[in-house]
């Protein structure tokens, strides 16, 4: 299996605003896949799907939804269920890292950043089960971080979390390779994106090189020949074949 086989099917964005979520969808939209762009900020995925469609004739659902929200899984199955839209690639990017001291932050915020980051993608992942089941060939991709390695002070329910998909995503690979669908685990080096600046990340954890989004998705398309089970462009991680 490799990216071109997903022509003319549906892949399913989260965080399809900005960053890697939105480089995601061009390059697969490049490729002559169909889009569900899935964030919050439904102007800037509406003027996106428009481009692409424009420019690469595929076809475009764009769904604002809040996915920290418990619950959201469940609506946003039903949404892509009531278009007849089958996902034969699922992309959990969406998320949200809060820097600072652990009491700075609510507890109702941290709710939300563990159903961001850990609960809804592991979610999304059984409620489109069915779909990918459904074709001979499939793909999830779960973002992983660096920070899943290691606690990280002053990011600790982040980290936490995403250790939790992190994981979780492995061993999925494991479960769900003999159905043939193939679980990429992604993890990012520091990419210029929107996570920083809402994080209010310090100073002294930017001095690292950022590199492109365009980087991230290349990486995470080219394992799909090699079915990779780990993919990264950090510097200094494990990398598991």
């Amino acid at each position: 299996m490799n990216i071109q086989d997903f022509r003319g099917q549906w892949a399913l964005v989260t965080g399809a605003s900005s960053g890697i979520g939105a480089e995601f969808c061009k390059q697969l939209a490049s490729l002559e896949v169909n889009l569900v762009l899935v964030a919050r900020r439904d102007d800037n995925m509406q003027l996106l799907a428009a481009q692409l469609q424009s420019e690469h004739h595929i076809r475009t659902l764009v769904l604002p939804y809040d996915l920290a929200e418990s619950g959201c899984p469940r609506a946003l199955k039903e949404s892509v269920q009531s278009k007849n839209i089958k996902i034969r690639l699922l992309v959990n990017n969406a998320a949200y890292g809060p820097w600072g001291s652990f009491g700075k932050t609510s507890a109702e915020s941290y709710e939300k950043l563990c159903q961001l980051v850990m609960g809804t993608p592991i979610a999304l992942c059984r409620e489109f089960l069915d779909d990918l089941s459904s074709f001979s060939g499939a793909a999830i991709i779960n973002l992983s971080s660096p920070a899943a390695l290691q606690p990280v002070p002053y990011k600790a329910a982040y980290s936490a979390a995403k250790t939790g998909l992190h994981f979780f995503s492995l061993a999925l690979y494991e479960e769900l390779k003999y159905r043939n669908i193939y679980v990429q685990t992604l993890m990012p080096g520091p990419t210029q994106s929107e996570l920083d600046e809402k994080g209010n990340a310090y100073k002294s954890a930017l001095a690292e090189e950022r590199r492109l989004p365009s980087e991230i998705v290349n990486a995470s398309l080219a394992a799909f020949t090699k079915k990779q089970p780990f993919v990264t462009t950090a510097k200094g991680t494990y990398k598991q074949r």
